[in-house]
């Protein structure tokens, strides 16, 4: 069913548009600098790890991630610092 929301409804979010995007690249993109995202191993379909998400947004946005497996490897971290 098509729905219609008002100005102030519209939620704040980019949408996932064809091409390279992932749900990984945009939520990356909505992080605010000190805010954190986890990404759980089993959400990552892509033969590749995260870094060329990470490297890809770094280059063309300017925006700088710590980020690394989690201890226990059941995903990764992701926190925005720039």
């Amino acid at each position: 069913m098509i729905k219609i929301y008002s100005k102030e409804e519209t939620p704040e979010v980019l949408p996932i548009s064809r091409g390279r995007n992932t749900l990984l690249r945009v939520k990356l993109l909505q992080l605010k600098v000190g805010e954190s995202l986890e990404l759980p191993k089993e959400d990552w379909k892509s033969k590749n790890t995260p870094r060329y998400v990470v490297g890809a947004i770094k280059k063309k946005f300017g925006f700088q991630y710590i980020w690394g497996k989690k201890i226990d490897g059941t995903g990764w971290w992701f926190k925005r610092v720039k």
